[in-house]
């Protein structure tokens, strides 16, 4: 168990009614998420986002600002992840799934699929709203959210 929390950095790239989302397989267990990851030390959120992009999907993209803040906490003191939500857009590169990873798809979801969608951490409706403002309201703490 790691006595420290874990950053990630998770960007927003929307365009055309859809956001870009990753999904990852665990054994039987499916689920999507926004591309991102972990963030090293001595990294900015922006070199994160921009690193782990072009890591998870082959993507080169520019960071805009950030978003949204939350943390999760697994109530069996397994976890401890504080989430950071950046708006990006793409610049560059093309869509590929990394070879030998747990993620086996990578592609832009309309919007209209997303209450059909299983997503981690549960920011559903909260990405929703944001979506309707054109990702221009203010940053937002959005609080503790666990979901097993």
């Amino acid at each position: 168990m790691s006595q420290q929390p874990r950053i990630r950095v998770a960007v927003i790239l929307a365009q055309d009614g859809q956001i870009l989302l990753v999904r990852h397989r665990k054994g039987d267990r499916a689920y999507w998420m926004l591309p991102g990851g972990g963030l090293d030390y001595g990294e900015t959120f922006e070199a994160c986002a921009i690193r782990e992009l072009r890591e998870e999907t082959g993507l080169e993209i520019e960071v805009d600002r950030m978003l949204f803040l939350s943390e999760a906490i697994c109530p069996r003191g397994t976890r401890h992840v504080v989430n950071i939500y950046l708006v990006g857009r793409v610049v560059g590169g093309a869509i590929a799934v990394p070879e030998g990873d747990i993620i086996d798809a990578v592609r832009f979801v309309p919007i209209a699929e997303f209450p059909d969608l299983t997503l981690y951490p549960p920011i559903m409706d909260h990405l929703l709203a944001a979506h309707a403002e054109n990702f221009q309201g203010p940053i937002r703490h959005l609080g503790a959210m666990w979901a097993d």
